[in-house]
């Protein structure tokens, strides 16, 4: 009795295990990522920081 009661824990773990292996692979697969395309990043024409007076504190708070 406490064989058949071993056997069915492992069975039930190993099945358990699989089956979440098979989610993960079938989850990472379903959409890949993508990265955005280089044209947004080398404009180097574009101002991307303006200097403001809540900027202005930020960095003053940080050096006292």
């Amino acid at each position: 009795m406490m064989e058949n009661e071993k056997k069915q824990r492992r069975s039930f773990l190993k099945h358990i295990l699989a089956g979440s292996a098979v989610l993960a692979a079938t989850g990472s697969a379903i959409k890949p990522a993508r990265a955005g395309t280089s044209e947004q990043l080398d404009s180097k024409d574009e101002i991307l920081y303006q200097e403001s007076d809540s900027f202005k504190k930020y960095y003053k708070s940080l050096r006292s």
